[in-house]
């Protein structure tokens, strides 16, 4: 599970933005619920944050209304199947969004829901992206150098590539003094790289969470 922070690290959305997509909207709903809340923080799936790398995208081609519609479409039609399981894009021109469906037909999901839409190619929501105000947001396979995220490895949550080992254990260690040399000893799977890209991306956390 992601908290907000890194959600937003590996999604590109605001912290204000994650805030205002998980809110009830009157009879729209909001855009997207995180999959686990307690009582003092949302904690966002591997599936919700695939999502919202896909939201992301298509804001900066579309507006938020438009977006709102194809998923309040998807929900409609197929209310049993999580969001990151449906690739979405805007067509040209920014009219309209379309979806491809299970047998391979892109269907118009806004201006004329249900109708066979553009034939267009899904752009990657896993890769590196740049939103429109220049925020980097990192490859969510590979988070920083030395780093994976892999669903079947801690349930998608970041660890040192090759490994099972938490970044922030890593990067914890680093930020308490501990050289690297004395971590590989206390955990020999891991390397330099590792340990260099466990600190990068909890850095990248800090100065998001300070800049939101």
């Amino acid at each position: 599970m992601y908290d907000t922070k890194m959600a937003s690290v590996l999604t590109g959305a605001t912290l204000g933005q994650l805030a205002r997509w998980r809110s009830d909207l009157g009879s729209q709903g909001p855009l997207l619920e995180p999959a686990h809340r307690d009582s003092r923080r949302h904690l966002y799936s591997f599936e919700d944050v695939v999502a919202l790398r896909g939201y992301v995208l298509l804001r900066q081609q579309t507006s938020l209304q438009r977006i709102r519609k194809a998923v309040q479409y998807l929900k409609e039609t197929h209310p049993d199947t999580h969001l990151s399981s449906h690739l979405l894009k805007v067509a040209p021109g920014g009219r309209t969004i379309v979806w491809m469906s299970d047998d391979g037909e892109y269907v118009d999901v806004v201006e004329r829901p249900g109708q066979q839409g553009i034939r267009v190619v899904m752009q990657a929501i896993f890769g590196e992206f740049e939103t429109d105000s220049g925020r980097v947001v990192p490859d969510l396979s590979e988070p920083a150098p030395g780093l994976s995220i892999d669903i079947d490895t801690r349930a998608g949550f970041p660890v040192l590539a090759g490994t099972r080992l938490p970044f922030n254990t890593i990067s914890s260690l680093s930020r308490d003094g501990v050289r690297d040399e004395d971590i590989i000893e206390m955990y020999p799977s891991a390397t330099p790289r590792g340990i260099a890209g466990a600190n990068q991306f909890a850095k990248l956390i800090e100065l998001n969470a300070a800049v939101a």
